[in-house]
Parts: structure tokens; sequence; C-alpha cells
């Protein structure tokens, strides 16, 4: 299963993705931008809300993110 979602980054850019692996804790996404282990945005899940998130991990085209408590 995924989710369209967007991705939107402290520099103000939004990224359209996929969600997979959806968890309580996170998510692996799914991207044609490059995403930066460590880096911190909020994801917009349609039906659910915006959620902040950090980047954990990081390959050419996905990224595993940490959903947090703290500011993106």
């Amino acid at each position: 299963m995924s989710l369209d979602a967007v991705v939107h980054r402290a520099e103000g850019k939004t990224t359209p993705v996929k969600l997979t692996n959806l968890t309580d804790e996170g998510c692996r996404i799914e991207t044609g931008d490059h995403l930066r282990i460590g880096e911190r945005f909020e994801i917009a899940i349609p039906g659910v809300g915006k959620l902040k998130a950090q980047v954990r991990w990081a390959l050419h085209d996905c990224a595993g993110a940490k959903f947090i408590d703290e500011p993106a």
C-alpha cells in the first residue's frame, strides 16, 4: 500500500512523494528529490494532516523518516 503526500521542507520547497511502510513511528518516502539524513520537515498526508518528521536514512530515490514531536 502507498499513499500520496507532500513534503514541506524548511526552505519552503514542497515535494510530492509516495509513502510506504507507514507506521505510528515513521515511514518510507519515495521521491525524485534527494532527502538528507538528519533533515527535518513536515509531511502533509490527506485525511491525516501534517506530521513532523526527520530523515533517518536516505538512498538515491527514497528515504526513511521518523515522526518527531520537535519543531520541523
